[in-house]
């Protein structure tokens, strides 16, 4: 005879609700859990926009510095709110 699952413990997978239950963290940690990458990725952007106006370095560089911060916002957000999505953090 199989063994049955509890139905007070929690799966890791749900098929009705999908790959993954929500995560079970207070309402404060999980909005931390939220914007902390954000939070990173724009402090992130904005190092590099600093380094990018910083006369020192050669134009070529400055070029590829500016489109790295552009590029990390407009890729770097999206792609941290669909995995935020995809965990299941909001």
């Amino acid at each position: 005879m199989a063994p049955t699952q509890d139905s007070t413990r929690p799966s890791a997978f749900d098929p009705i609700r999908g790959i993954a239950v929500r995560l079970q963290l207070p309402r404060l940690l999980n909005f931390a859990a939220l914007l902390a990458p954000l939070l990173l990725l724009g402090f992130t952007a904005g190092a590099l926009r600093t380094v990018a106006g910083l006369p020192t370095h050669p134009p070529p560089r400055r070029r590829l510095l500016q489109f790295a911060w552009v590029a990390l916002l407009l890729v770097g957000v999206p792609a941290w709110l669909v995995l935020a999505g995809m965990l299941r953090l909001w």
